[in-house]
């Protein structure tokens, strides 16, 4: 299960949001690559939901 983007203080800097996109990203595509197609989407979808949660709707905790 994937941290909230809520959590205050170590989602705050833009690297790690940008890591946890990347990472399954970068599995998505080393999946695709060898030609598993399933698990390449499947990690693809992860990435996506990620970019949306934490780049997209990313709102920076108050204080």
């Amino acid at each position: 299960m994937m941290p909230a983007p809520e959590t205050p203080n170590w989602m705050r800097p833009l690297w790690v949001r940008l890591a946890l996109c990347l990472a399954p990203a970068a599995w998505a595509a080393g999946e695709l690559w060898h030609g598993n197609q399933m698990w390449g989407s499947l990690f693809g979808i992860i990435a996506a939901y990620g970019a949306w949660i934490y780049i997209v709707r990313y709102r920076p905790p108050e204080g």
